[in-house]
């Protein structure tokens, strides 16, 4: 059924001036609305940690001495590997993120964090 007017809109919830909203129009207005998830710390925490040994990670592929760096031989072949795949599996879950927006706030929590650690780290 379309309603083309604001009276036929009022004639069809039954409104009347100066009374109290019933129980079908607080229900209505509340059914449209999305519940809220809440945000936690543990999300931008375990972001953050993630990020971290990635960018520690990727940070040592470079250096010599370090157990996963240039010189470290089938170690650094392993090392330099995980750090690589977790760079592309950060920006990968931070381009979905953004592509979801509203429909994946703690997957944009999570990745964004990651991500943040990891570029200090790289620039550090």
């Amino acid at each position: 059924m379309y309603i083309n007017s604001f009276d036929e809109r009022i004639e069809r919830i039954n409104w009347q001036p100066s009374a109290v909203p019933t129980r079908q129009m607080i229900d209505s207005v509340l059914a449209g609305r999305q519940p809220r998830q809440p945000r936690s710390a543990v999300l931008s925490l375990a972001g953050a940690v993630t990020g971290i040994l990635i960018g520690t990670g990727l940070k040592g592929m470079f250096l010599p001495g370090v157990p996963w760096g240039l010189d470290a031989g089938l170690a650094g072949v392993i090392g330099g590997g995980l750090a690589l795949a977790g760079l592309a599996a950060s920006v990968t879950a931070a381009l979905l993120a953004a592509v979801k927006g509203q429909r994946a706030p703690r997957l944009m929590q999570f990745s964004s964090m990651n991500l943040l650690m990891i570029v200090v780290l790289l620039l550090s």
